[in-house]
Parts: C-alpha cells; structure tokens; sequence
C-alpha cells in the first residue's frame, strides 16, 4: 500500500475508490449540470437512497455517467431539431427558436435522462 503526505503532515493510505478502468477515468472528470441535477433530484425524491449510493460507492459515479449520456442525447435532439424545424433568419425570430430549441431539448434530457433511479 502507498501512502501520500497530507497538508497537515499526515500519512494517508492512497485507496482507489475503483479498480474498474472506466469509472476511475470517469472520476477525473468533474460532475456536470446534469449531474448535480440528478443528485439534488435523488436528493430530494428518495432520500433514503442517498445513502445506499454513497456505501455502494456509485454516488460519484453515476452522475458522471449521467453528464455524458446526456451530452450525447443534447447533440442528438439538437440534429433532429435543427432538422425539423429550420432557423429563421429575421432576429426576432431567432431568439424565440433559440430559446425554444433549448427549453425543447433541456426538457427531454430532463424527463428520459436525470428524471431517473439509477439502481
């Protein structure tokens, strides 16, 4: 086992949270928007499983997993999007399409995505 020195002049064991390559890669990154929605959602909806995600040590995890699978599923639904309904081009116009084509795809990535019990 390998130990780091801490700022206050401890030696603390270096514990790898998982061994899964995946995950340790997943856990470089910071949690996103879409992550820290799903936490407060859980956090709000089912807090009992709270803490059943925290000893199962997928707390961390599964936000992150979150924050890509709605990156991806953002580009999709703004393709379709796009596709479907065209950009105006007089100014007005656009900010009302911008502010619809964002709400439009927010909201589906709310309701298929972070509205979600992972278990």
């Amino acid at each position: 086992m390998t130990y780091r020195l801490s700022p206050t002049g401890q030696y603390l064991p270096e514990i790898q949270y998982t061994q899964n390559p995946r995950e340790q890669a997943l856990l470089k990154k910071p949690i996103g928007r879409w992550g820290r929605m799903w936490q407060e959602w859980v956090k709000t909806e089912y807090p009992t499983e709270v803490q059943i995600f925290v000893m199962e040590g997928r707390w961390s995890i599964i936000p992150r997993e979150i924050d890509s699978e709605a990156e991806k599923r953002f580009q999709e639904l703004d393709e379709q999007y796009r596709q479907q309904n065209p950009r105006p081009t007089a100014f007005s116009e656009i900010q009302t399409w911008e502010k619809t084509r964002v709400l439009t795809i927010e909201h589906r990535i709310m309701k298929e995505i972070v509205f979600r019990l992972r278990m």
